[in-house]
């Protein structure tokens, strides 16, 4: 009886120390890791973007790669978004002292100017581990190149309004699109498991533009100028890490 008590005690210990050796080796070694991520970012504007937009919204994925010398690559799409427009009297011209126009029944219809737009990265970065964390987690710093584009979307619910048909709202949309640059500060987390990763910082956009529409009819003048858009503000995202399942298999000799 005393022996089996010795033996299960000795079993024990030899289980805690290998779950205890495997969470050291987990957190004393770097490893490779594709993942796929869906992110937010809250951007506030400076430059040409302000004159037109007070704050913006982004959505998006990410898929990516952390090398084992935590080197990380990527490539990202965002879909921007936002409500906050100021130049709400581009219609002036055509709409009454509220805002509202007349459709061709002579029905007022209410406007509504929202911000629409999108862009594409691709990123380099580096991870530099935190003592109190693993290997693959710390602070992530990366810089990226790619294609900024961004619109006043004017839409309203009902009726048939002529002076708005899609050929017209080119001349007020004040389309603009061009290069653009990316940087990114902050915290990426990669944890043993697959649910609990994500990482969540600072970033910065700055983009080239020029307005695509070349002429605005509120204006009635050329806009041939190039623009600068700057945007700054806060990014988090949740990344899903495709891992190699490690097998359950036991052989027995």
């Amino acid at each position: 009886m005393k022996f089996r008590k010795i033996c299960f005690f000795l079993l024990l210990n030899v289980v805690a120390l290998s779950g205890y050796s495997q969470i050291k080796n987990y957190r004393d070694s770097s490893e490779a890791i594709p993942f796929i991520r869906f992110q937010y970012s809250y951007l506030l504007p400076s430059g040409d973007f302000e004159d037109t937009y007070e704050r913006a919204n982004t959505v998006g994925a990410a898929i990516g790669f952390k090398s084992a010398s935590n080197f990380q690559f990527e490539v990202e799409g965002n879909f921007m978004f936002g409500s906050a427009i100021k130049k709400i009297d581009i219609l002036q011209g055509i709409s009454n002292e509220r805002g509202d126009i007349t459709d061709s029944e002579g029905e007022l219809v209410k406007l509504i100017y929202d911000l629409r737009g999108f862009s594409i990265f691709a990123s380099v970065g580096k991870l530099f581990p935190l003592k109190f964390a693993n290997q693959n987690s710390g602070i992530l710093t990366q810089v990226g190149i790619g294609y900024l584009q961004h619109k006043i979307f004017i839409d309203y619910r009902d009726g048939d309004v002529f002076q708005l048909n899609e050929e017209m709202l080119k001349g007020y949309d004040r389309l603009h699109s061009g290069p653009a640059l990316k940087q990114f500060i902050g915290y990426q987390h990669f944890g043993r498991k697959n649910f609990y990763n994500f990482y969540l910082g600072l970033e910065f956009q700055q983009g080239f533009t020029k307005n695509r529409r070349e002429y605005n009819y509120d204006t009635q003048s050329f806009d041939l100028e190039s623009k600068f858009d700057f945007l700054y503000g806060f990014r988090v995202g949740w990344s899903i890490p495709v891992r190699e399942r490690a097998s359950e298999d036991f052989y027995y000799r």
